[in-house]
């Protein structure tokens, strides 16, 4: 973030004590995640923190056994979610919400067991408005997977954003997940339902503009990402219409990081597309070099997986900005509005 960041700064990153323990609310939407809802399930249960009031699942109408399995948990209370997509799930959890904080969770992630217990208490000592940490690309079995959790976790795949590859302490403009006020989240309107997956990220922008976000790398959440280069292209594209959708609504937030991808595909498209892709290639080549030595596979995987990921998300993001793709939006049949008694967001 720029010059108009607080000017706090927070002590160590070790989870500190606090004398009046915040209550936790956990919150999860989920769509058909039996693969993997167990799992996280379980490592929320396992937290250290002792004031996690209520794991809220919220549910976009699973056709496999997902409310099933998350019925079968301890403390965990399933809700509709007519509008499918996650801010619309998100901010059913919210509104039901009676923690004093919100914990942000995936379905398809693990938390390590003082994963609430450092939110909240890099939250007390930040005075930031949204804290979080690190995504872990956990790797698959294939080398598909593989290589798609090394382009996660690298400059060239998901650019320097450092909730992607680490960093020091700091302000930052979004983390991965997020905790913050629940009163907080509903005074600003919950989740927007028009910007697609981006979700998190705009709401960091509006919580942020309060009182910053803050990033402290001790935080961290395993993340089990596609599995398929064709998964990869459509969460990709997603990803792409929807920051599209993001800058849309707030201009300011187009950082020129977010542009290579765009202008790699225009290139692409362009009388010097050989020379575009001669450089891109040198770029993607030498990438997959540094993985050779650990793993010759995955970095062979590397060749398609980024182009996969980078094409994607800048055709995504064109078609976004120029109002030809429209990011995924709620159920028609649904009222998938933010939380109850909030002032329509200026």
């Amino acid at each position: 973030m720029t010059g108009d960041q607080p000017s706090s700064t927070p002590g160590a990153d070790q989870p500190s004590a606090i004398e009046r323990q915040p209550t936790v609310s956990v919150i999860l939407p989920v769509l058909n995640e039996a693969g993997h809802l167990d799992a996280c399930l379980d490592a929320i249960a396992a937290q250290t923190y002792p004031a996690i009031v209520e794991i809220l699942v919220a549910d976009g109408g699973s056709a496999d056994h997902t409310q099933e399995i998350a019925a079968s948990h301890p403390h965990v209370r399933v809700l509709a979610n007519p509008g499918r997509i996650q801010a619309a799930g998100l901010n059913a959890a919210l509104a039901e919400a009676t923690g004093d904080l919100i914990v942000r969770v995936d379905g398809h992630c693990i938390l390590p067991p003082d994963y609430v217990e450092r939110c909240v208490a890099c939250l007390g000592r930040s005075g930031a408005a949204m804290v979080g940490g690190s995504m872990v690309p956990a790797a698959g079995g294939g080398w598909v997977g593989r290589a798609i959790a090394v382009a996660m976790r690298s400059r060239l795949g998901a650019g320097p954003a450092r909730f992607h590859v680490g960093g020091a302490p700091g302000w930052v403009d979004t983390v991965y997940l997020g905790c913050y006020s629940a009163e907080m989240a509903r005074r600003k309107g919950g989740y927007r339902l028009d910007v697609g997956v981006n979700e998190d990220a705009e709401l960091a922008l509006r919580l942020g503009s309060d009182r910053g976000v803050w990033f402290d790398p001790a935080i961290t959440a395993t993340y089990t990402p596609r599995d398929s280069l064709p998964g990869l292209a459509r969460q990709f594209y997603r990803y792409g219409v929807s920051r599209a959708a993001t800058v849309r609504r707030h201009p300011r937030s187009l950082s020129p990081r977010q542009l290579a991808a765009p202008l790699l595909v225009l290139g692409l498209l362009s009388p010097w597309r050989r020379r575009v892709a001669l450089v891109y290639g040198g770029a993607v080549a030498g990438r997959a070099v540094m993985e050779l030595a650990s793993d010759p596979a995955s970095a062979a995987g590397l060749l398609l997986v980024l182009p996969t990921m980078h094409v994607s998300w800048g055709i995504g993001f064109l078609g976004g900005a120029s109002g030809l793709g429209h990011p995924p939006g709620p159920a028609a049949e649904s009222v998938a509005a933010p939380p109850p008694a909030v002032p329509p967001p200026a």
